[in-house]
């Protein structure tokens, strides 16, 4: 295993499928994740009662009932300042609201303010939802923290000849200092960011969402495609579960526990 692998980036997304927030350190809950991740989200195709089930019952949760990137590139038109629990969603440098009640009720101001600026939305059944306990993570019964080398993207824009932005990924964090893709072979064992430990879930496949560059609603790389052309898997970053509360943060070292 390489050594001084380190931690380059930190981010944490308050509303899944919205930009993230960067940042020097991020504290870690056991069991749960990064504090304040993805604990905000939109959900389509439900009625009232529906979307409120699925905010507080996660074994009723599939992700394509969420409101993403995916199915929803406009969303890149929007993003979102969290401070002091006060949520403040803009599109481009327009506020469009602010909140820091979060009941039910009151997230629905801003998904009113969203569909007024957007027509294809104006008709839809769309919710926004909030749970800090259990967060709104793509994997659906499993609370996880993303990360992705850039060693590993670099050898993608070499192979490739692509110029490839790591923000699309949408990763919680960036290390340096590790073989390409050295990272996917670590799936089940332990690692230590600083004093924090975690365990490698699983690798992350990629989905339609990272053919959108950061912020863009205009397609560009079909990556997971360009992934198997190359690598002969989608595969790109991984999953980890925090298996004890902590604080990472920019520069620890990352140290692999056999």
């Amino acid at each position: 295993m390489s050594e001084n692998i380190q931690i380059k980036k930190l981010y944490y997304s308050p509303i899944k499928s919205f930009n993230f927030i960067e940042d020097k350190s991020l504290k870690i809950i056991k069991n749960i994740g990064i504090e304040n991740d993805r604990i905000f989200a939109f959900v389509r195709n439900k009625t009232k009662e529906e979307a409120l089930k699925f905010q507080e019952k996660q074994y009723l949760r599939n992700n394509q009932s969420y409101l993403s990137v995916k199915n929803t590139p406009l969303l890149n038109n929007y993003r979102l300042e969290f401070y002091n629990q006060n949520l403040k969603v803009y599109l481009k440098n327009e506020e469009i609201a602010s909140i820091s009640d979060f009941n039910f009720e009151n997230l629905q101001l801003i998904t009113k303010e969203i569909k007024k600026k957007e027509i294809d939305l104006k008709d839809k059944e769309i919710f926004m939802i909030y749970n800090q306990k259990v967060p709104f993570y793509d994997m659906i019964n499993d609370h996880v923290v993303s990360l992705i080398n850039l060693e590993s993207l670099k050898d993608f824009e070499t192979r490739s000849g692509l110029s490839i932005d790591h923000e699309r990924f949408r990763a919680n964090i960036v290390i340096d200092g590790m073989k390409p893709f050295q990272e996917l072979e670590l799936a089940k064992k332990k690692i230590k960011i600083g004093d924090t430990l975690f365990e490698v879930f699983c690798n992350t496949p990629r989905c339609k969402a990272t053919i959108y560059p950061y912020q863009s609603t205009t397609s560009d790389i079909n990556i997971p495609q360009k992934l198997n052309e190359i690598y002969d898997h989608i595969d790109f970053g991984i999953y980890l579960k925090p298996i004890e509360d902590g604080i990472i943060s920019l520069n620890n070292e990352i140290k692999v526990i056999n």
